[in-house]
């Protein structure tokens, strides 16, 4: 290592609605939110910068336009693929998505950005030529509901948003918005037991906000016209310590250790702790970060 390298200091991580002229208090995320677009794509090696700067420029322009309808933050993969970014599209409700197809189709600033030769020097091309060819996709998830808290009295979103899963004061939350770091966990409930599945998944995620607060909220999400009883967990962290807190609480929470040794299944379907609630091998977690202009 170069001493030049090991002088280099480390790029503080900054929360996701910097990367809008939106102020916080009017952007939507993963805690209010009732429907939520994941779209990951992959940038070839060639072509990282000009990848960063066609997804920033398309976060730019489309959060000015939809306040209080539509937010899209972007995020890098950490620790995964390299040059795999995601965005979140957070809305209100499905045909919120319609705002974003009309951009498509009449939105001058739109054409102007994705019609662009983001490539002049490197033979032409616009951003078409940028990403691993069926690289692209989109998951569609929403909070999980029916737990813990009425579905009435919501407002106007489509499924109660996820903060109704927690009782914890607003100021104490951390959310996509405003945390520097989330963990994309995703797991396969099996089907005799999808409702434990989620009861389980919804007391894991309260007993980490009741021991961490402020600094790492969990929230349960439900993935939508996919993979049937597929269930998504966003824990949000204000740091890389918090993430090694989260990973300490079997060890020093004594509500976390009998969450884990509880017995989830009931005895008429066998009985089990957690660990028979979901299909082997299933579970994945994705490390994002908020990804700005350089």
């Amino acid at each position: 290592m170069t001493s030049q390298a090991a002088r280099t200091p480390l790029r503080p991580l900054r929360p996701a609605y910097e990367q809008s002229s939106v102020p916080l208090d009017k952007v939507l995320h993963s805690a209010n939110a009732g429907f939520l677009v994941h779209r990951s794509g992959l940038i070839t090696y060639e072509h990282r910068a000009e990848g960063l700067q066609f997804a920033s420029e398309l976060v730019e322009l489309i959060n000015p336009g939809d306040v209080g309808h539509v937010s899209v933050f972007l995020y890098e993969e950490l620790f995964g693929v390299h040059n795999r970014l995601h965005w979140i599209l957070h809305l209100k409700q499905p045909n919120d998505y319609a705002r974003l197809l009309d951009k498509v189709d009449h939105d001058k600033k739109w054409r102007e950005i994705t019609d662009l030769d983001r490539l002049p020097t490197k033979g032409g091309g616009g951003w078409e030529r940028i990403f691993v060819e069926g690289s692209i996709q989109e998951t569609v998830i929403c909070p999980q509901h029916g737990i813990g808290h009425g579905d009435h009295g919501h407002g106007d979103t489509f499924q109660p948003a996820a903060r109704f899963q927690t009782k914890l004061p607003a100021e104490q939350l951390l959310h996509s918005a405003n945390s520097a770091l989330t963990v994309h966990r995703v797991v396969q409930a099996r089907y005799a037991v999808r409702d434990e599945a989620r009861v389980f998944l919804y007391e894991w995620a309260n007993a980490v906000n009741e021991a961490l607060p402020g600094r790492a909220t969990a929230f349960l999400f439900e993935e939508m016209w996919g993979r049937q009883d597929r269930l998504h967990t966003m824990i949000h962290l204000s740091s890389m310590d918090a993430y090694l807190q989260l990973s300490e609480l079997v060890e020093r929470d004594p509500a976390m250790r009998e969450l884990l040794s509880r017995q989830w299944i009931p005895g008429f379907k066998g009985g089990g702790t957690w660990e028979r609630l979901f299909v082997d091998g299933s579970m994945t977690e994705t490390l994002l970060a908020p990804r700005h202009r350089d």
